[in-house]
């Protein structure tokens, strides 16, 4: 349904790239707004995954608490859980009530990267400035680090201090996103990349790998707020919007790398790539319309997403 909006949407290039840009000129102050309250929710975030880490540590086989600790604790930009926290408080949540919910989001988030990595799918040897985990470590213990930090995800979703309905909404949610017919699949047709060279194939490899868990963290956070079922979907399509904007960027700044990996900015070019991502923008934007909340940050979320470099 998603791809179909996309391509309804290429008639309107025009307009919808004359909107983006015209709102783009007017937020330049607010990106710094923006990406200050990035910074110091990724070092609230932090803290509360420090917390976690050293409750568990004394548990853990050594080398596990090492390598545990080496992927969980890397700097990243926690852009899928800022967006978890960022939904619920929209709609009146609390942003000690969203924390768990956050750490499972980066947990989830880790383990797809530590296993993206791993020499048997796209053999990294670096993740965010320094070696992958299975250089840092072995192969086997990447893997086992992968298993460890999913499977953390869904104990620290399990015990949120909220209604049962609410956490089982939750884990299930995440679950669709990263399973079998979310990030997995994504994942294995990114294996099979030489094959997915049409602008349809790759945007299906991007709905799966990347909007679907930015959309699923937006409506976990609306489900932790007691969202309606109209704003959870309003908020899923915003996120989902953003994820394929995000995606394409990060292609964008990929497209002289020398792989198979799908990648939409070699299939469309540079300048076709740069009007999808104003689209995705755009549309994340028009979702917002009808919430009936104050959306001003969610909207200046739009023009970060649109400003970061990858």
């Amino acid at each position: 349904m998603f791809l179909q909006v996309v391509k309804q949407t290429l008639c309107n290039t025009s307009r919808l790239l004359y909107i983006v840009r015209l709102v783009s000129g007017s937020c330049v102050i607010m990106h710094c707004r923006v990406h200050g309250l990035v910074e110091d929710f990724a070092t609230v975030l932090g803290h509360e995954i420090d917390r976690l880490i050293a409750s568990k540590t004394p548990a853990m086989a050594p080398r596990m608490a090492a390598s545990f600790d080496y992927c969980f604790r890397a700097p990243g930009k926690c852009l899928r859980s800022f967006l978890a926290s960022t939904a619920a408080k929209t709609l009146g949540g609390t942003a000690e009530k969203t924390l768990p919910l956050c750490v499972a989001i980066e947990a989830v988030h880790t383990y797809s990267l530590v296993h993206d990595d791993l020499p048997s799918m796209d053999n990294a040897a670096t993740r965010r400035r320094r070696p992958s985990c299975h250089k840092e470590f072995d192969e086997a213990l990447a893997l086992l680090t992968g298993d460890a930090l999913l499977t953390l995800a869904f104990e620290v979703l399990s015990q949120m201090q909220t209604d049962a309905t609410v956490r089982c909404e939750i884990i299930g949610l995440i679950a669709a996103a990263c399973g079998c017919c979310g990030m997995i699949s994504g994942q294995v047709l990114d294996m099979e990349g030489e094959k997915f060279h049409t602008r349809d194939s790759v945007l299906r490899i991007h709905g799966m790998k990347t909007a679907r868990l930015f959309s699923a963290s937006c409506e976990a956070g609306a489900i932790l707020a007691y969202a309606s079922s109209e704003e959870r979907k309003i908020l899923a399509s915003y996120g989902e919007a953003l994820g394929y904007a995000f995606q394409a960027k990060d292609d964008l700044s990929d497209v002289d790398d020398d792989n198979t990996s799908p990648n939409l900015a070699k299939v469309l070019g540079r300048e076709e790539t740069i009007k999808h991502i104003d689209r995705m923008l755009y549309m994340s934007g028009a979702e917002l319309s009808s919430l009936q909340h104050d959306v001003t940050l969610l909207h200046e979320f739009i023009s970060f997403v649109g400003d970061l470099r990858l």
